[in-house]
């Protein structure tokens, strides 16, 4: 079991700060050894046993430090386990609502 986990998340509000946050929480719960990190900061994932990365999504696009932690860090992603995910409130509105 992975237990050294890195949870890392690119956003310009709070909402995806607050679902990483949650899953942070959740995965410490449970035994993981967690730090929940924004992609602004620098990280090595290679120190990790497990990634998480979200971005918000702006334009219909992840945030641009998003992809460039993705990109830079491909090859380690490739060789730990990984999930990314997207937070997007505009999918979780009800057309017009703000």
């Amino acid at each position: 079991m992975a237990t050294k986990t890195l949870v890392t998340y690119a956003s310009c509000t709070e909402y995806t700060i607050g679902v990483d946050k949650s899953i942070g929480r959740t995965l410490a719960e449970s035994g993981f050894e967690v730090n929940v990190i924004p992609m602004k900061e620098f990280i090595d994932p290679s120190q990790y046993d497990a990634i998480i990365a979200s971005s918000a999504i702006q334009s219909s696009r992840w945030l641009p430090e998003a992809m460039e932690f993705i990109q830079f860090n491909h090859e380690i992603l490739r060789e730990c386990p990984c999930a990314v995910f997207l937070v997007c409130m505009m999918l979780a509105m009800k057309n017009g609502e703000k």
